[in-house]
């Protein structure tokens, strides 16, 4: 009898080694695009973090626009403080202290209303008789707060030494105070907490952040508002309209043939800080726009550069490529409180 041995059918080693590579270029294959789409992903999250993260101190900025100059129709406030007499100042094309290369930015200074606390005199104020004044709620007022008192009509920024019930003792002003017309505060002048403050643009850990001066140049140190955030830009718009009589718009300026609202060249609007170039102009100012560039705190993995940080305003568009991704916040801000609110 005989028995038949049956054959065994397989794959040859060449065979598996062909099945191999082709897996493995599968395989690569798939995982390049997971990677590509996780690091899409991951640039996507990062760019939607730094609109963000810049949206808090955007609107903390505008607030303060609207409450600057408090109690101080014609922006009349003198900070006895840090002896000064400016309630809305911008200075353009600035260079941080800590990264020289960050430049081009402006410096926002401004003396506003904080917190909705207002309160009145029960007493005349004059600090070369005394630097107490008694008022009517002291409660939501403690020491190391800074107030403006104002007959309504001019005010001075003042910082409270201590608070006892309803009495206010000031800490003794810095420099020579200008009086209010009649030489003194009297009964009935309001308190208002207040602050000064200056925001600029500076780096922290080498990335560019906003930062704020709580105190504008006082002892407190600089805070950081918003990582990210390499640009700040202002624009004033001052209604300036001849013969220095106010038409209570922003605009054009009507007496110069071709121009129109947010001209493209200097002095063509009456938009100050806009357009390189611009002059001071004469007249109330009735809005500040504000605008804010935020980059990503990382940037692109790999050897591409294809971003630039962004023409604004006045400041022109950087000439060096980088690999992060960018966002513009603007905000226009009506004054409220100046002579320039209609």
């Amino acid at each position: 009898m005989t028995t038949r041995r049956s054959r065994q059918a397989g794959f040859t080693l060449v065979e598996l080694m062909i099945s191999l590579v082709l897996f493995s270029f599968a395989v690569a294959g798939v995982l390049a695009v997971a990677v590509s789409m996780s690091q899409g992903f991951r640039e996507q999250r990062a760019a939607m973090g730094a609109e963000g993260a810049v949206r808090v101190p955007l609107d903390f900025i505008a607030d303060a626009l609207r409450q600057s100059s408090p109690g101080a129709p014609t922006g009349n406030i003198q900070d006895l403080v840090a002896c000064t007499n400016t309630v809305l100042a911008v200075s353009n094309n600035q260079t941080s202290i800590n990264t020289p290369f960050i430049t081009g930015w402006d410096k926002l200074d401004v003396i506003f209303a904080s917190g909705a606390v207002v309160t009145s005199t029960l007493d005349p104020y004059d600090p070369a008789v005394s630097n107490t004044v008694h008022v009517n709620d002291a409660s939501q007022l403690v020491a190391g707060d800074s107030v403006v008192i104002s007959n309504l009509g001019q005010g001075h920024l003042l910082k409270l030494a201590s608070v006892a019930g309803n009495a206010l003792t000031f800490v003794a002003p810095a420099c020579a105070w200008t009086p209010p017309q009649g030489g003194t505060y009297t009964m009935g002048s309001f308190i208002i907490r207040a602050q000064h403050a200056i925001f600029t643009i500076d780096s922290v850990d080498g990335i560019p952040t906003l930062m704020m001066d709580p105190d504008a140049g006082g002892p407190a140190v600089p805070e950081p508002l918003a990582e990210g955030v390499e640009d700040l830009q202002i624009a004033l718009g001052v209604d300036s309209n001849p013969p220095l009589v106010p038409d209570g718009k922003l605009g054009t300026i009507p007496w110069v043939a071709g121009t129109f609202e947010d001209s493209t060249g200097p002095n063509l609007d009456e938009w100050q800080g806009n357009n390189a170039g611009d002059g001071v102009l004469s007249g109330p100012v009735r809005a500040v726009r504000v605008t804010l560039v935020a980059r990503t705190t990382t940037g692109l993995v790999g050897n591409k550069t294809p971003f630039v940080r962004p023409a604004v305003e006045d400041h022109a568009a950087s000439g060096t490529p980088d690999k992060f991704r960018r966002r513009i916040l603007r905000s226009i801000v009506e004054i409220r409180n100046m002579a320039g609110s209609p």
